[in-house]
């Protein structure tokens, strides 16, 4: 069932009062919406409603003491909740139900249909390597074109990467937040929150006006995997949220995949252990989309292959032409991230030197610092 909102401001916060008031139980709630119960009817005279008299008592004692600051204008956003089904509007998404610890309600922003595609999560660390980022957008791009929900948590890094993958590819993306619909966070992701909610939607089982908390990223995480068949996890370290939701996932009986890295790369070492744990090894969306292909049937719009992922132009222009030291620099990196001070005494050359072999080789897109180093992007 759901509601559209910002049409009748009482009624909206008769339904935020609702799904947070500690009033009633979880199962309580539950039941009084499967059986129809929607809070706008405490609107009704008295003696009309159908309900148990002493779960409605509760619930107009909540409507008659509303403390709850008016929360900002919302635009075409709309409320999902586990009330009876009907054809006017679309059903709560399927795979959610099924869970004991579903939200009572997700408030939506964008199409509402999409909620009802088969859809792979992509999520990482908010600090990734370049590789990371490509593979993570090359993801999202082509599992879109391929017919799947892109599903991820706005975040910086791994997340909003997948998210442009799929806007890029004219597919479709959600992103499952951790605030209210009315506080984008990150805030400078204002401006992809509006792409994504045009082409995809904004979920949130937070009311408007909820606030940043550390607490509710966890919460974010299960559902964001519940919504989704499997979670891929691109780059994360450990411990990190993206194995939060990896772990909910398995949980949840889903699938979850996780890209395989270099011993020696710390954003990585999330994404070992879950394949140590039985994580699927994945590296391209090809071998995602072939092990869900028991999901694929029927669903006319999903494709049993990916869509080409259209290489920018340096991206495959020959690399420069290297000399010895640079040569043996990049051998001793390797696949890893080593400190400066271990390089230069390997190399047997000052702080200077290697500095400035250090910035001719990021120039020349061969190797990039990060916080634990220096790492090779590219191998000649």
């Amino acid at each position: 069932m759901c509601y559209l909102l910002a049409r009748n401001a009482l009624a909206d916060q008769l339904w935020f009062e609702f799904l947070t008031t500690k009033m009633l139980d979880r199962t309580s709630k539950r039941k009084l919406l499967a059986q129809g119960f929607t809070p706008p009817q405490l609107l009704e005279p008295h003696g009309t409603s159908p309900f148990d008299k002493r779960e409605m008592g509760a619930l107009l004692r909540v409507s008659k003491s509303r403390h709850v600051a008016p929360t900002k204008p919302l635009l075409a956003c709309h409320l999902l909740h586990w009330g009876k089904q009907s054809t006017a509007c679309p059903p709560y998404p399927a795979l959610l139900s099924g869970l004991s610890d579903a939200p009572l309600g997700l408030f939506v922003s964008g199409d509402l249909n999409c909620l009802s595609r088969p859809a792979i999560a992509i999520v990482g660390t908010r600090r990734p390597s370049r590789d990371g980022l490509k593979l993570a957008e090359q993801m999202g791009y082509q599992l879109a074109a391929a017919g799947f929900l892109v599903v991820s948590g706005l975040a910086h890094g791994i997340d909003a990467a997948a998210h442009r993958g799929a806007l890029r590819s004219g597919g479709q993306t959600l992103a499952v937040m951790a605030t209210g619909m009315d506080r984008i966070y990150p805030s400078d992701h204002y401006r992809l929150a509006e792409a994504v909610a045009a082409q995809g939607a904004l979920v949130s089982e937070f009311c408007p006006g909820v606030a940043p908390h550390r607490g509710h990223f966890p919460r974010r995480n299960r559902t964001l995997s519940g919504l989704c068949l499997a979670t891929l996890v691109i780059e994360a370290g450990h411990p990190s949220g993206s194995l939060i939701t990896a772990n909910a996932a398995v949980e949840q009986g889903r699938e979850v995949f996780a890209a395989p890295w270099s011993l020696f790369h710390k954003s990585g070492a999330g994404c070992l252990r879950l394949l140590s744990q039985g994580a699927q090894l994945i590296d391209t969306p090809a071998a995602v989309i072939e092990h869900l292909a028991v999901h694929l049937s029927g669903w006319a719009e999903l494709t049993a292959e990916a869509a080409v992922y259209p290489s920018n132009a340096d991206e495959t222009a020959p690399l420069a032409a290297l000399d010895p030291v640079k040569r043996q620099l990049l051998t001793l990196v390797g696949d890893g991230e080593h400190d400066l001070v271990s390089l230069a005494a390997a190399l047997q050359c000052s702080s200077r030197q290697l500095l400035t072999l250090v910035t001719q080789l990021e120039l020349q897109g061969y190797v990039e610092q990060t916080s634990a180093g220096l790492r090779a992007v590219r191998h000649p």
